[in-house]
């Protein structure tokens, strides 16, 4: 397989190449915007702007861990690893804290869990794909 050209075929057999985590987050935003669409349809606003606003911070801490990856490999040491994730974790917690304690009215708690689950949800069917995957094609062999 060529070096930058991620299939979904490669990524459903474990064959990854560093493309992969732009792939992923698309799939992340993709995530995001059937979750907000799903509960703008069936559910309250506050809700759905909860997802949202969960969501965003969800895909800026993916892309925060790409980057803290990336460190930690250039520089040879899990200390810079730890060091970004500290810092990020701490904003993460001061985002939510003040939009629950000053924007109650505007966002849902339960919606920005939800929101912040994101990239969760993505991992779980990616990982449900993979299996799927594999299992067919033991079947097939």
């Amino acid at each position: 397989m060529k070096q930058g050209n991620t299939s979904i075929r490669a990524i459903l057999t474990g064959n990854l190449d560093p493309s992969f985590v732009r792939l992923f987050m698309a799939a992340n935003w993709i995530v995001l915007a059937i979750l907000v669409t799903t509960s703008m349809l069936f559910l309250s606003d506050r809700f759905s702007s909860g997802v949202l606003v969960g969501g965003i911070i969800s895909n800026l801490n993916t892309l925060g861990l790409d980057k803290d990856c990336k460190r930690m490999v250039r520089w040879r040491s899990m200390a810079a690893y730890y060091a970004g994730m500290a810092v990020r974790m701490g904003l993460i917690a001061l985002a939510v804290t003040i939009t629950i304690l000053f924007f109650k009215e505007l966002f849902s708690p339960i919606g920005m869990f939800v929101g912040l689950s994101v990239s969760v949800i993505n991992f779980y069917l990616l990982v449900t794909a993979m299996l799927i995957y594999r299992a067919k094609f033991k079947e097939a062999v």
